[in-house]
């Protein structure tokens, strides 16, 4: 299915690590702008822009929606083969607060999560094989600017880092 013969509700997530330097957040701005356009032209039919920790516990987490997203980015990610690391990740890391070393899932600095009728569609960033998708890559797909491919099919880009 194109973007442009899609029956269903198709609504973007993008999030943005809350603890960015300020060119972040004119990337933000940035990005939050691409999205009202893809709105104005009728691509998406709505959107969101969220703050994202930096990381959280995995046991007893601080942010049980961000563990929530985590998890179903997961899921999404082994039903269709691909990997959402080195964006998403777990690692031991030493707690602020008590200083124990413990499982903290790692958030990347900015990402994208597209719905289709309530339903997650894609996940960016996130790597199939040595193929690696961008959240620039998601909003060009939105857009329609990478041919005729659904938002799951999307092309690959070369790989960057976020942080």
């Amino acid at each position: 299915m194109t973007p442009t013969e899609r029956e269903g509700d198709l609504r973007a997530e993008l999030s943005v690590r809350e603890t960015l330097p300020e060119p972040a957040a004119r990337q933000r701005a940035r990005l939050r702008a691409r999205l009202r356009d893809l709105e104005t032209a009728g691509r998406i039919d709505g959107f969101d822009v969220s703050d994202s920790p930096k990381r959280i516990r995995r046991e007893n987490p601080t942010s049980v929606d961000a563990r929530d997203r985590y998890l179903a980015f997961t899921q999404w990610a082994r039903d269709r083969g691909v990997s959402l690391r080195p964006s998403f990740q777990t690692r031991e890391c030493y707690a602020m607060d008590t200083g124990e070393k413990g499982e903290w899932i790692v958030f990347p600095a900015i990402s994208l999560a597209v719905y289709d009728d309530g339903d997650l569609a894609a996940v960016y960033p996130h790597a199939d094989g040595e193929e690696y998708h961008s959240v620039a890559d998601g909003l060009s797909t939105l857009a329609g600017t990478n041919g005729d491919e659904s938002v799951e099919d999307s092309g690959p880009a070369p790989v960057t880092t976020a942080d």
